[in-house]
């Protein structure tokens, strides 16, 4: 707690984000209007007391549109970032454990890694067919996987060579063993701050393939795609914008604020210098 009190960017983050989980959870309760409804009498209005960010161009509430699609990205970001963790763990430590393992898997991350995310993830969504939560998850679960799988094999690399490894290689400890009592309960500090950048990083992706139109369905809100439908009338009713980008922004923002403060207290190198 004194942390977070100490480091004013940190606190910025912590708010924010504490903030944007509540209305992802309790959105439902929190909307004064159907985030569906049409109502062409009320479109394109600027924000006021009745509509606190305005109507897009079907008269639909931008507020109300903005905090469920705060519960979707959400979602979305979570699985993805449990979906990275998943499978790069496990093949992560498997690779840096086992040498000739690693020098495969690694180049197949090499060639992963080449790829531009937003442009694998394009190309995933393509194979896959259609749009939706599912196939959003798989495709850039699959962008953010090989990350998690580099950091946790380099991770992997430097334990396995520690005293108390080798200590217990000699006692006869078997391979699985080693790998599960000595080198994965120590892989949770680099794991957790790059689970944190992984939900920035991701939610930013779904974003942009809700921006293409090729994401989650139209009619499911979400920042990118109200952005996608504000875009052709970003000079008559720039509200439209504006507001989801601002949400993404700031979880953007704060995500990795946060990552960046986990990262220097839960690495030796730099505690002392925070």
């Amino acid at each position: 707690m004194k942390l977070i009190l100490r480091r004013k960017t940190l606190l910025f983050a912590v708010v924010v984000l504490f903030s944007l989980v509540v209305i992802s959870v309790f959105s439902p309760c929190f909307v004064p209007y159907d985030p569906d409804v049409l109502s062409l009498t009320d479109r394109l209005k600027p924000p006021s007391a009745a509509h606190f960010f305005g109507t897009d161009h079907f008269g639909r509430d931008i507020f109300s549109r903005t905090l469920v699609g705060t519960r979707v990205t959400f979602i979305l970001g979570l699985s993805i970032s449990a979906f990275a963790l998943v499978f790069g763990m496990p093949i992560g430590v498997l690779s840096g454990y086992y040498d000739r393992l690693g020098m495969v898997v690694m180049r197949v991350i090499d060639a992963l890694m080449a790829f531009p995310a937003i442009i694998l993830a394009l190309a995933l969504m393509a194979i896959m067919g259609k749009p939706g939560m599912v196939n959003v998850i798989i495709a850039v679960g699959m962008v953010w996987a090989p990350r998690m799988v580099r950091v946790v094999y380099s991770s992997t690399l430097s334990l396995r060579e520690n005293t108390y490894v080798e200590a217990a290689r000699a006692l006869g400890a078997s391979s699985g063993r080693i790998l599960v009592r000595h080198i994965a309960v120590n892989l949770l500090s680099p794991v957790i701050v790059q689970s944190t950048f992984t939900f920035a990083f991701s939610i930013m992706e779904v974003a942009a393939l809700n921006f293409l139109g090729v994401g989650i369905p139209p009619y499911v809100p979400s920042w990118g795609g109200m952005m996608n439908e504000g875009r052709m009338y970003i000079i008559r009713a720039p509200w439209i914008i504006i507001f989801p980008g601002v949400f993404l922004a700031l979880s953007v923002l704060s995500f990795n604020l946060l990552g960046d403060a986990l990262r220097d207290r839960l690495d030796p190198r730099l505690r002392n210098i925070v």
